[in-house]
């Protein structure tokens, strides 16, 4: 059977939304196979959820699991090849594959792994922008891009600071899939006190991040969870690997919260999230999570700004930054320290405002 191929090997937050492009592949080419390339450690998620069908994992200077990944991927007979990573070794790396038709954004040295290439829509929210490598194949994706740009303002705030809701054709919602994935859960339950959140009562913290500057200050999550928490909320902190430590800070703050960081793994967390209330976390990873969970969410924003495009995608978001700082955004990804040694983004942004959203939510 023919296999398409996806090579998006960059962070969680950004793999997580290829979700719409990986869905509409399904979409598009009913009759063929889905692979994916990814980084080591990522790939079970997209297995279990019937994302894909397989999955080659590639480790960031590990040449051999380069090697392995190809050796792998020639097995398979590969129709189109979709790359939404732009990197130069990535372009060398679909260079070696052999593929009908390959398709990429365009790029200065594209022309050396690419048969066909793609202007990338900067305007669109990441998850279309990704999409839009379809464009070629894909006869109603056009209008329904140009559509979506020319009518909506994915980044306009409501009063409460809601975002819009994405549109049903690009949803990265795998709800369904990851609740039918029940033994993953019932395992969780015998490790951990999860009855909060069958009885509705459980709410997410999430306090890490990839970049030092994108963290939300540990004070703001402790005020906010121990408001929660008063008003009759189990709070769980949760976090990945690396952040470990400030999440056992922030639990041993707010009593009687549960600390699950650094213990699960991205199917496993998913499992928790979609139980949940509500996930609090930054602009990382784990609002992405919460999105393909239809999980409400609150991403705190401070370096960087949602016109980025990585916002979270999903119909019930909620943004809360401090506006109107003349050093926002001070770079793409955020910093390990404060370009201005101020940090201003996040130590004045109040604790309150988070609570306001979270009652709102919470309300309804």
């Amino acid at each position: 059977m023919p296999l398409n191929l996806v090579v998006q090997t960059a962070f969680l937050g950004d793999l997580l939304l290829a979700i719409p492009l990986l869905k509409r592949c399904r979409q598009i080419w009913p009759d063929h196979e889905l692979g994916l390339v990814c980084r080591k450690g990522f790939g079970d998620f997209f297995i279990k959820t019937k994302l894909v069908d397989h999955i080659f994992e590639i480790k960031k200077g590990d040449a051999d699991s380069y090697v392995q990944a190809l050796q792998g991927i020639a097995k398979h007979q590969v129709n189109y090849l979709l790359s939404p990573h732009e990197s130069m070794r990535t372009i060398f790396f679909c260079r070696k594959i052999k593929a009908q038709h390959k398709i990429g954004f365009k790029k200065p040295f594209s022309f050396l792994a690419f048969s066909q290439t793609v202007k990338k829509p900067m305007m669109l929210p990441d998850p279309m922008r990704q999409m839009s490598l379809l464009q070629p194949v894909d006869g109603k994706l056009p209008e329904l891009l140009l559509g979506y740009q020319n009518s909506v303002k994915p980044y306009e705030l409501d009063s409460k600071g809601k975002l819009p809701s994405p549109p049903e054709w690009s949803s990265m919602s795998v709800r369904e899939k990851i609740m039918q994935c029940t033994d993953v859960y019932a395992g969780l339950q015998s490790r951990y006190n999860l009855n909060a959140l069958s009885e509705g009562r459980g709410v997410l913290m999430f306090p890490g991040s990839v970049w030092a500057t994108k963290r939300w200050t540990k004070e703001g999550f402790v005020a906010t969870g121990k408001s929660l928490q008063e008003q009759g909320y189990q709070i769980y902190v949760m976090g990945g690997p690396g952040e470990e430590a400030l999440a056992q800070e922030v639990t041993d703050l707010i009593p009687g919260s549960i600390c699950i960081a650094g213990k699960t793994s991205i199917l496993e967390s998913t499992q928790i999230i979609a139980r949940a209330r509500l996930l609090v976390g930054n602009d990382s990873a784990a609002s992405h999570m919460a999105a393909s969970c239809e999980t409400p969410l609150i991403a705190v924003f401070g370096p960087t700004v949602l016109r980025f495009g990585f916002r979270p995608w999903s119909a019930d978001s909620y943004i809360a930054q401090k506006e109107n700082l003349p050093c926002r955004p001070c770079g793409k990804h955020g910093h390990k320290v404060c370009p201005i040694k101020t940090h201003v983004c996040m130590t004045h942004l109040p604790a309150e405002q988070v609570v306001d959203k979270a009652e709102t939510i919470l309300r309804s």
